[in-house]
């Protein structure tokens, strides 16, 4: 299990990543960019902000909060989560990521030699995980809960929404910012 918010952070650090250093490549090896490509840039990412809008909004099928709100929340919290964080972020995160991290460089780079501004397009894709992220951190706070994507053996399923299920659990109480945590002297 893996907390939504981070999955979606690290799908766009993966993007970054592999457009910065497919980027310092083919500057590298073939130099700066053609005046067009600004404007190619421009309308490029005008269209992942509208992506971006539109997976943060309430179309089914297409947008996140369907989803956050079809969620159900995890029955044994405390088992399903007790694998210490880094080892549940490795497994859930390690094996996938890391391939497409791989996968991405070689190809973005391959894309970057013949036309470098291929390089800033891939970073431009991380615009809609970035704002998916921030959607599912702002609903989990206004809720009160942690949404949470993979595995769970339990009886009750979130209802089909198209995406990937998504569970909940409470927020644990003692954090700074956390529902629930005290606030003020003891």
């Amino acid at each position: 299990m893996i907390r939504f918010v981070y999955k979606q952070l690290a799908y766009a650090v993966v993007l970054i990543l592999s457009g910065v250093i497919a980027l310092g490549v083919a500057v590298a090896v073939k130099g700066g960019f053609r005046m067009y490509a600004w404007e190619l840039l421009a309308t490029f990412f005008a269209c992942q902000v509208l992506m971006g809008f539109v997976s943060t909004s309430r179309l089914k099928k297409l947008g996140d909060i369907p989803t956050f709100e079809a969620a159900v929340p995890i029955a044994d919290p405390a088992t399903a989560l007790s694998a210490p964080v880094r080892a549940r972020a490795r497994r859930s995160l390690g094996g996938s990521y890391g391939a497409m991290f791989a996968l991405s460089i070689v190809v973005v780079t391959v894309l970057a030699l013949f036309e470098p501004i291929a390089a800033l397009l891939n970073c431009t894709l991380a615009v809609d995980p970035l704002m998916r992220a921030e959607r599912a951190a702002r609903w989990e706070r206004r809720q009160g809960v942690l949404l949470w994507q993979g595995h769970v053996e339990q009886d009750q399923r979130p209802a089909d929404t198209g995406q990937a299920p998504v569970f909940t659990s409470p927020r644990r109480a003692g954090r700074a910012g956390a529902v629930g945590a005290p606030s003020g002297s003891p």
